[in-house]
C-alpha cells in the first residue's frame, strides 16, 4: 500500500514543479507544502542527504518567492542567463561537498545509497539557486538530478518519487524550453523599447 504522506507530497511537489514552468508565483506555497511532507518520507526511507536537501528547499523556496516578488529593485525580474563556467564549477564544488558528505554518511549512519543520495542533495541546492534567482541554467541541472532521483528512489521503491522524478526529467526540457522562449520575447521587448527611446 502506497503512503498517504508519500502521496500528498508528491502531489504538492509536481504541481509546483509544473507552476514553475510557467513562471507562477503558486510554485512556492505549494512547493513548500510539498518539501516539508517530503522531510518524513526520505527521513524514514533512510535517505538521510533526500531528507536533509528539504529544509535547504525550504530556505531556497522562501527567497525564491521574496525575490521573485521584489529582487529587482522592487520588480520582478527577468529570466537571466549565467555563464557555463559558473554553473559547471558551482556543480563541480557541489559533487566534491557530496562525496565528502556520503563517506561521513557511510561511516557514521545507516544511510542507504551515500553517494547517489548526496549527489542528489548537493546539486539540488546549484538548481534551486539558480530556479530562485530565475536563471535558465537551473533546468539542465535538474534534468541530471531527475536522472540520479529516478534510480535513487526507484532502488529504495519509493515508486511515487521514481515516476514523479521521470515526470521531472521530461518536465525540465519543457522547461528550458519555455524559458527560452520568454527570454528570447524580452530581448525583443528590451530591443523594441531602446528604438523607441
Amino acid at each position: 500500500m502506497t503512503d498517504p504522506l508519500e502521496i500528498a507530497a508528491t502531489a504538492f511537489t509536481l504541481l509546483s514543479v509544473i507552476l514553475s514552468v510557467k513562471r507562477s508565483l503558486w510554485q512556492f506555497p505549494t512547493g513548500l507544502a510539498g518539501v516539508t511532507l517530503g522531510f518524513f518520507v526520505f527521513w524514514r526511507a533512510e535517505l538521510y542527504s533526500s531528507a536533509v536537501l528539504q529544509p535547504i528547499f525550504i530556505a531556497a523556496l522562501a527567497y525564491g518567492w521574496w525575490y521573485w516578488l521584489r529582487g529587482d529593485q522592487s520588480r520582478a525580474p527577468p529570466i537571466r542567463s549565467t555563464p557555463v563556467a559558473v554553473v559547471l564549477g558551482a556543480c563541480g564544488i557541489a559533487l566534491a561537498v557530496a562525496a565528502l558528505g556520503a563517506w561521513g554518511l557511510e561511516g557514521l549512519t545507516d544511510a542507504r545509497m551515500a553517494l547517489p543520495d548526496a549527489a542528489i542533495l548537493a546539486l539540488s541546492v546549484v538548481a534551486q539557486l539558480l530556479l530562485s534567482l530565475k536563471r535558465i541554467e537551473n533546468w539542465p541541472v535538474w534534468v541530471v538530478i531527475n536522472a540520479i532521483s529516478v534510480f535513487v528512489y526507484g532502488s529504495q521503491q519509493l515508486w511515487l518519487y521514481a515516476a514523479l522524478y521521470a515526470f521531472f526529467f521530461v518536465n525540465a526540457f519543457w522547461g528550458w524550453w519555455e524559458w527560452r522562449r520568454e527570454m528570447r520575447g524580452q530581448a525583443g521587448a528590451s530591443r523594441q523599447a531602446e528604438g523607441q527611446g
